[in-house]
């Protein structure tokens, strides 16, 4: 009788062991299905994770952060936008349009079904009171409507202008916004936020701003009234949530609390994502380039010793930017010597990077007059020191590493002294307009790619619209830049934007870094998101990934559940334990039986 009860014990307890390993085994590896998707769906939100740059204001006009940008792209149009290559129009408000270059005009016939959310058709007073703000001198869309001459609407429906120079192609078609005049008519359009809690937002675009918590989040709700069918939104709503650091922003992409990761995520996290099976790798061109910007303005307040090209030029060479790209970017990028990255077809790539030379550096720097001082810092024949502060956007990691080996692996070889300091971007913005009290700033920019005006940062007006970090002040640069404004042709501009590239080379009111490859991330749980745009899918130049984006219903996605896996194991050992009692008891019974 024992002899069964211990083998029905045995069995019992084996059976349990399966039970839960079979169980176990169906638990480590869950299939969640996503919602089935389409275009009526109401429940479908997908939430970015922002670290970059803050966003710093909803105006289209006065806006330079990439974010807000991109922002501003969901919910105004523009008249044309450009395909991948950044070389074809393709329409928008505009449904068609005639260029005349030889009597510099050009005719556009507005969508005719175009309205804004509230219902309001989208009519030629609205482009022109659009194109009319961002011409003025307030306007940091001023540089992509100077060459327009005059503006004319026969009609509701038609917009003539009249221009000077093949720049218009480029950059006044697909740049300047177009807001509802009947809204914008009552705010003071230079001063004006962009969005009023008080009052619905009208949108234009596929898209409509429903709330934003200021450092927090914003949140963007589909245009029930978009007038273009084919390409209204397949989701209902999109959120950016705004991460303080890059860090913070992909661990809660690994928790599964966002659904995609932008605009640059850390080089050291690509494998990281490559390895994990609920997330996407997005590898895309580049539309951005990093930087150190020296404090040259003449009126500024940081210290003067930057003023002296000397300085300047030592630090350069004391940098070898080659070691320093494999070492922060493993591979995702390439150095730079100019102000837009390669992939722009404006960069002058006759230009290379200052030679590393320790040793020229020094040389530099003793020929001018810039001797060591007792503590082991140079100082200035007037005894100022070379001691500076680097100034770095608090929420790049990567950059802050590359700040730090700037300052201890290269410059302090030559005598420098660089404190780096980490701060928001909206303290950055303090520190250095409209006072100009900082030292260096390490930051970066993103470009427009059929875009030369970039250079326009480096024009005295720049200075006056917050745009210039570096304070740099030349004539002959400003009438330079200012005449290929109003070239006829690609390749005069392109002769032109050379020459400029070539003074800032030697000014060296930059010392350009590396440009990277595009690297974001996002969920398997959704689909039809394109990465051929430059600066991918969450960030760049692609208008459309927030139209095409969906759940994805065929792929489900495999997550581990290590909850269920660490119960069965406590489990187990808990029934392994009574067996071994069960059976330590029926041998001491055999025992003390005499059996």
């Amino acid at each position: 009788m024992k002899n069964k009860t211990l083998i029905i014990l045995i069995a019992i307890t084996i059976s349990l062991l399966m039970v839960l390993n079979s169980f176990a085994i169906s638990q480590v590896n869950v299939k969640v299905f996503p919602l089935q998707n389409s275009n009526n769906n109401t429940n479908s939100t997908f939430i970015v994770g922002w670290s970059g740059t803050s966003l710093d204001t909803l105006n289209p006009y006065t806006y330079s952060s990439a974010i807000s940008g991109w922002i501003l792209m969901q919910v105004y149009p523009t008249l044309c936008v450009f395909g991948p290559n950044q070389t074809t129009l393709h329409p928008y408000l505009a449904s068609s349009w005639q260029i005349f270059p030889n009597n510099d005009t050009a005719i556009f016939h507005l969508n005719p079904n175009a309205k804004w959310s509230d219902g309001v058709p989208i009519t030629a007073e609205d482009v022109n009171y659009s194109y009319t703000m961002a011409e003025q001198n307030w306007s940091g869309e001023s540089s992509y409507s100077n060459m327009i001459t005059s503006i004319s609407t026969p009609n509701n429906s038609t917009v003539i202008f009249h221009f000077t120079g093949i720049i218009f192609e480029l950059v006044a078609l697909v740049n300047v916004y177009i807001v509802p005049y009947h809204i914008w008519k009552n705010v003071n359009a230079s001063s004006y936020f962009g969005y009023n809690t008080s009052q619905p937002f009208v949108s234009g675009g596929p898209f409509t701003i429903t709330k934003y918590v200021p450092s927090q989040y914003i949140e963007l709700s589909r245009n029930s009234n978009f007038w273009i069918p084919s390409e209204k939104p397949h989701i209902q709503n999109l959120i950016f949530q705004f991460f303080t650091s890059g860090s913070s922003m992909f661990s809660s992409l690994e928790a599964g609390q966002i659904d995609a990761a932008a605009p640059q995520l850390s080089p050291s996290l690509a494998n990281t994502v490559k390895n994990d099976s609920n997330l996407i790798l997005t590898v895309s061109p580049s539309d951005m380039y990093y930087y150190v910007a020296f404090n040259v303005y003449p009126f500024g307040k940081g210290n003067p010793t930057l003023k002296n090209l000397s300085v300047r030029e030592a630090l350069a060479h004391a940098v070898n930017l080659t070691a320093l790209t494999d070492l922060i970017w493993h591979g995702y990028a390439v150095p730079i010597a100019s102000q837009f990255p390669p992939t722009q077809p404006f960069y002058d790539h006759a230009l290379q990077p200052y030679s590393y030379n320790v040793s020229l550096a020094n040389e530099i720097l003793n020929n001018s007059g810039f001797k060591y001082g007792p503590n082991g810092i140079r100082e200035s024949p007037n005894g100022t020191l070379l001691s500076y502060t680097l100034y770095v956007p608090s929420s790049m990691s990567t950059e802050i590493e590359a700040a730090n080996i700037l300052a201890t692996q290269y410059w302090s070889k030559i005598g420098v002294k660089v404190t780096v300091e980490a701060v928001d971007t909206g303290t950055l913005d303090s520190i250095i307009w409209p006072n100009f009290t900082q030292d260096m700033d390490l930051w970066d920019w993103g470009v427009t790619l059929a875009d030369p005006t970039q250079l326009f940062i480096f024009t005295n007006t720049a200075i006056n619209e917050s745009l210039s970090d570096s304070g740099y002040m030349n004539a002959t640069y400003d009438s330079l830049y200012e005449s290929m404004m109003y070239t006829s042709s690609i390749q005069q501009m392109k002769n032109i934007s050379n020459q400029l590239q070539v003074m800032l080379y030697q000014d060296l009111p930059y010392l350009p870094l590396y440009s990277p490859l595009s690297l974001q991330a996002y969920s398997k749980k959704w689909t039809n998101i394109s990465t051929d745009y430059p600066g991918g899918p969450f960030g760049g130049m692609d208008w459309r990934t927030f139209i095409t984006v969906e759940p994805n219903t065929t792929s489900p996605v495999i997550k581990p559940v290590n909850n269920y896996s660490g119960i069965i194991a406590a489990i187990s050992i808990i029934v392994i334990l009574i067996l071994v009692a069960i059976a330590y008891i029926f041998l001491r019974r055999r025992k003390r039986d005499g059996t």
